[in-house]
C-alpha cells in the first residue's frame, strides 16, 4: 500500500487520513470477522479500484482553488463553497463523514489493530507455506523410495510446485534427483536424447540449490552425480575435469553429513572409477594436471563398507561394488559371498535392474 499513496503524499495530505476510509462503496462492506491476515487479503482485491477512484477523483479536484482539513475524523470541506462540496461528495460516492454502524465499526476495528496482530498474521501465513512444503518433500521421498511409476510422480509432483519454492535449496536438490532418476529410466526405454536433456537438467538443479545453499550435503551429493553422469556426453579430458569436482563434491558432503551411506558409496565409486582408469585416459589425465588422480581397489572397498554398515543389507548396487573389489583383489571367495547377498535383494530401481544383470553375470563366472 505504500507504494499506492507515497506519489499522491500532497493529495492525501490535503485531504485527510480518511480519503483511505472514506470508499462506501468498495472498502467499508468489510466486516473483520476473521483473523487480520485474512482481512488484509480481501483488502488487496480492492486496492486496483481505489487507485481508480482516488485519480478521478483527483481529476474532479482540480479546478478547485482551495482545500483545507477540518477538525473531523475525515469531513472535507472546501472552501470555494457548496459546489465543491457537492463535487467531492459525488466524485466520493456520498458524504464525507461515518454515518452508518457499520462502517462506524470497522474503523473502530481497524483503530485497534496492532503491529503485533500483523506479525502474527504474517507468522501463520508462513506456518502454512513451511507445512505445506514439508508435506510435499515428504511425499516425494516416500515415492522415490518406490519403483519407477512412482519416480514419475515424484517428478511429477516437484514440477506442479516448483513456483511455490523457487528460493529452497531443498527443493532444488529434489528436483535434481527426480529428473536424474526419471532420465535413467528415459535412457532404459531406449530415449537417449531425452535422458541427455535430463541429465543436464537435473545438473543444472543441484547448481541451483548449491548457490542457494552451500551448505547443504544433498546439494553437493546431487552436483557430483549429475555432474559425473554428463561425462557420458563430454569428452575424455572434460570427463577426467568433472572427475575432480564430483570428487571435491562428495568429500564436501561428507563433510557435512558423514552418516549419509550414499556419500561413502559415490565416493568409493570414485576411487574405483580412477583405480580402473584405462592407460589412454590415465595419459589424458597426466597432460592435465601436473599430478594426475590415483587411487587403490581397497581405498574404494573401504568406502563400500562404510556405506554398506551405515545402510546393512539392503542396497543391491552398493554389494556388487564390494563384489568388484574383491575380484580386484583376485579374492573371488569373498566376491561371490557378496554376489550371493546381492542377487537375493528385490529389484526396485532402473540402478536395480543394472545391477542384477551384472551380478548375475559375475557369479556364473566366480561362483564354483
Amino acid at each position: 500500500m505504500s507504494s499506492l499513496l507515497r506519489p499522491n503524499s500532497p493529495f492525501f495530505g490535503a485531504l485527510g487520513t480518511g480519503i483511505f476510509l472514506g470508499l462506501g462503496g468498495t472498502i467499508l462492506y468489510l466486516k473483520i470477522t476473521g483473523t487480520f491476515l485474512r482481512e488484509i487479503q480481501r483488502l488487496s482485491t480492492s486496492i486496483s479500484e481505489l487507485k481508480a477512484e482516488v485519480k478521478e477523483l483527483r481529476q474532479q479536484l482540480e479546478t478547485q482553488k482551495k482545500r483545507r482539513r477540518s477538525p473531523g475524523f475525515y469531513s472535507v470541506h472546501a472552501s470555494s463553497g457548496d459546489d465543491d462540496d457537492d463535487a467531492f461528495e459525488d466524485a466520493y460516492g456520498g458524504s464525507g463523514t461515518v454515518s452508518s454502524p457499520s462502517d462506524q465499526e470497522f474503523v473502530e476495528s481497524f483503530r485497534e489493530l496492532k503491529v503485533e496482530d500483523i506479525a502474527s498474521g504474517q507468522t501463520e501465513r508462513q506456518q502454512s507455506v513451511d507445512e505445506q512444503k514439508v508435506q510435499v518433500y515428504q511425499q516425494v521421498d516416500h515415492l522415490l523410495d518406490g519403483g519407477d511409476d512412482d519416480k514419475q510422480r515424484a517428478f511429477s509432483l516437484l514440477q506442479k510446485h516448483k513456483s511455490q519454492f523457487l528460493d529452497d535449496a531443498d527443493f532444488h536438490w529434489r528436483l535434481s534427483k527426480c529428473t536424474y532418476q526419471v532420465a535413467q529410466i528415459e535412457g532404459s526405454l531406449g530415449n537417449e536424447n531425452k535422458k541427455k536433456e535430463m541429465v543436464y537438467s537435473a545438473k543444472d538443479s543441484a547448481s541451483k540449490a548449491l548457490t542457494l545453499n552451500e551448505d547443504c550435503a544433498n546439494a553437493h551429493k546431487w552436483f557430483a552425480i549429475t555432474v559425473g553422469s554428463i561425462g557420458d556426453y563430454e569428452g575424455t579430458q572434460e570427463k577426467i575435469k568433472n572427475g575432480y569436482v564430483f570428487k571435491e563434491h562428495i568429500e564436501r558432503a561428507i563433510q557435512i553429513n558423514p552418516d549419509d551411506p550414499s556419500n561413502h558409496h559415490l565416493l568409493g565409486r570414485w576411487c574405483f572409477g580412477v583405480y580402473m582408469l584405462s592407460w589412454i585416459e590415465r595419459k589424458a589425465a597426466a597432460a592435465l594436471y601436473a599430478t594426475p588422480p590415483t587411487s587403490t581397489a581397497d581405498e574404494a572397498l573401504q568406502n563400500f563398507l562404510e556405506a554398506e554398515r551405515l545402510n546393512p543389507g539392503k542396497w543391491k548396487e552398493n554389494m556388487l561394488f564390494i563384489a568388484k573389489c574383491y575380484i580386484q583383489q583376485s579374492n573371488t571367495v569373498q566376491a561371490v559371498v557378496w554376489l550371493e547377498k546381492a542377487v537375493t535383494i528385490p529389484v526396485v530401481s532402473q540402478d536395480d535392474k543394472t545391477s542384477q544383470v551384472e551380478v548375475e553375470t559375475l557369479l556364473a563366472k566366480h561362483r564354483h
